[in-house]
């Protein structure tokens, strides 16, 4: 059995990280080690297994990566392999990785220094955000805030990240508290529990809508416990629609003026990136393509598909979005299925935030193509009735699963990554140095929520929110490290 552990750090580090793996098999199932040089091992372990590590350069071509390989032979049933391949896993960040990664995220590291001293020492936060490196570097900065990491809670969404397994298990080394997103009750109620025996009010730390709408609709109790959410995602920001008052101050980092200088492009970037990985051989270029939605991400995505030399069209439910797109010079229609006829997409992206496409659209779906999505969970399309209008239903691996359409002329209709967003699939997403001001604004927003007189009332706060974060001197520092001085001022280069 073979398996491979991406990591991030310099070259100079793979003894750094075999040797991480290498303790962690010893301790739990005992070993016998035969050391090679450096970055490789032999392990003989004493239920019988034989595992040989190596670590080197990330032949991918990303810049300073480490690639363990586990070569794991069992000449039983595989059971046992199986057991030292989880835990080969579920390695922490090395000293090298977090310091290549915090490098990467000074507007985040910064934070605690343009705040309050402990300023948070009063606070005790419940994060749902993706489990991905970036992450982390947000939950150092509660901790230097005033946070321990034993007081903090963390909802695993159950995305398929490249690094899931391995942030993971850093978190839960520091001691913070894990619970899957499908028990976000409970683990609201053990949150309270935790920081009231600590003195500590909650605050809500949220991508996408998982803890607020739970709290109003099944622990409604609890709110008191809480100063606001700080949102990230505008899926989230739409999940709270249906509540007629929201008991607590939201801080929309969502909505705000400084995520949308910078991410919507990058989400779209990352998008097509991760789609042409998994599909290297496909031709994008003079075909035609559909974008469902045309707010901050799906305006930015028909752009970049456009720049890929696609023709795009667009569908929108609003009509000053549809003029929008049509100004730009896009095909647009206000009837989706007869856009599908017309256009005949390769490629169907939803960006919506909502279901933009089922069962009722199937039939006008003529060829063989790709539905993607780049918003939360797998809600985008209507999974369930496709799987109902379809012929046949089967897996494509990781790419996903394909369907058969019974209409002529047969269409295969592949559903890429699940139905879930392909941003985040087998991926990171946003490079770190996007993702560093978004994590930033996510800190500013829970000091600032910690706070009282923050200005904020219960309900939205858009407005509020783009004024504290105009002052908190963030985009200032953005321009500073990526501005037109920065080639001249040597910036901080890796």
């Amino acid at each position: 059995m073979n398996t491979e552990l991406p990591g991030a750090g310099e070259v100079d580090a793979s003894e750094e990280m075999v040797r991480r793996v290498t303790t962690a098999v010893e301790t739990a199932f005992g070993t016998q080690v035969v050391r090679h040089g450096p970055g490789l091992r032999t392990l003989r372990l004493e239920c019988g297994l034989t595992v040989r590590l190596l670590a080197g350069p990330d032949q991918t071509g990303e810049r300073g990566n480490i690639m363990v390989s586990a070569v794991i032979g069992d000449p039983g049933t595989g059971q046992r392999a199986e057991a030292v391949l989880r835990l080969v896993q579920r390695i922490p960040l090395t000293t090298a990785e977090w310091r290549e990664l915090t490098g990467q995220m000074p507007l985040t590291v910064g934070v605690p220094q343009h705040l309050p001293s402990g300023c948070l020492s009063r606070t005790a936060p419940v994060l749902a955000v993706h489990h991905m490196r970036d992450f982390l570097v947000l939950v150092d900065a509660l901790r230097r805030l005033g946070v321990p990491p034993r007081l903090m809670t963390v909802l695993d969404k159950g995305y398929r990240y490249r690094n899931t397994l391995r942030v993971d298990a850093h978190l839960r080394a520091l001691g913070v508290s894990v619970w899957p997103w499908q028990r976000a009750e409970a683990a609201l109620a053990d949150h309270v529990r935790r920081a009231g025996e600590a003195g500590r009010r909650g605050v809500l730390i949220d991508d996408g809508g998982y803890l607020l709408p739970v709290l109003i609709e099944r622990c409604p109790r609890l709110l008191d416990q809480f100063d606001g959410l700080v949102e990230q995602t505008t899926s989230g920001i739409a999940k709270l629609a249906r509540f007629d008052a929201l008991p607590l101050p939201i801080f929309s980092v969502a909505e705000s003026r400084v995520k949308a200088a910078v991410e919507p492009y990058g989400i779209a970037d990352a998008a097509l990136r991760n789609l042409s990985a998994l599909l290297p051989e496909e031709k994008w270029e003079g075909q035609a393509a559909l974008v469902l939605g045309f707010g901050r991400i799906g305006s930015q995505l028909a752009e970049v598909l456009r720049q890929r030399r696609m023709r795009v069209a667009v569908h929108d439910a609003s009509t000053e979005a549809l003029v929008t797109a049509m100004e730009r010079g896009f095909e647009t229609g206000r009837d989706l299925c007869a856009l599908l006829r017309r256009h005949q997409p390769l490629l169907v992206v939803g960006c919506t935030g909502r279901t933009s496409l089922g069962a009722e659209h199937a039939v006008s779906l003529l060829r063989d193509c790709y539905l993607v999505s780049t918003t939360s969970r797998d809600r985008e399309f209507d999974l369930t009735g496709l799987r109902g209008a379809a012929k046949s239903c089967w897996s494509a691996g990781r790419l996903g699963f394909h369907l058969e359409m019974p209409h002529s002329p047969r269409p295969r209709v592949t559903v890429v990554a699940d139905g879930f967003p392909i941003n985040f699939h087998f991926a990171e997403s946003l490079p770190n140095k996007y993702a560093d001001l978004v994590m930033a604004s996510l800190v500013v927003g829970a000091a600032t929520l910690a706070r009282k007189g923050n200005g904020f009332a219960p309900g939205h706060n858009v407005a509020r929110t783009d004024e504290v974060l105009g002052d908190s001197g963030l985009l200032e520092r953005y321009y500073a490290r990526f501005g037109p001085h920065h080639a001249t001022t040597g910036g901080d280069a890796e």
